[in-house]
């Protein structure tokens, strides 16, 4: 599930309002309750997804939740000083991921892991207003591993 975790997060890192130039508000679309597929393999895991602003509206909050009790918290803003998106993922095992993405097109964002290593990458792609998806690759633990995301807003 940390990697369930991590995908979630990601997904809100591409969200939050803030100046209309800050490229944060152009995330806008993610407000609101989404319900997702995550696919890794054999594994299938329905979740919702529930995206709100915190912390002055300078970041957006993705919360998420699945059958049989897992959860896990991500925090998304968009860093104007390094031109950079910022999300970090942390879930019900106290698993921690942190990303950054580069790039001015918040429909098409490829996060990289920081922390705790450099070995993640999911790509975030808005496809409408209502539907985005996650490919996430990594290796964690000696394991590669991928999986694939589809959320579509209620």
């Amino acid at each position: 599930m940390r990697i369930l975790a991590a995908s979630l997060i990601c997904a809100a890192l591409a969200s939050s309002p803030a100046a209309a130039a800050d490229s944060l508000s152009s995330v806008r679309f993610l407000v609101g309750t989404w319900n997702c597929t995550y696919q890794a393999g054999k594994t299938s895991v329905n979740y919702r997804a529930t995206y709100t602003y915190d912390i002055g509206n300078n970041w957006l909050r993705e919360n998420d939740s699945w059958t049989h009790g897992g959860s896990d918290v991500g925090m998304i803003t968009y860093e104007p000083r390094t031109r950079q998106w910022v999300s970090t993922v942390m879930d019900d095992q106290r698993a921690v991921v942190v990303f950054h993405a580069k790039g001015s097109d918040p429909s098409h964002l490829v996060y990289r892991s920081a922390y705790p290593n450099a070995a993640l990458t999911n790509v975030f792609d808005r496809l409408s207003p209502s539907l985005y998806t996650l490919h996430f690759s990594g290796n964690l633990g000696g394991r590669s591993l991928k999986s694939t995301d589809v959320c579509r807003k209620r």
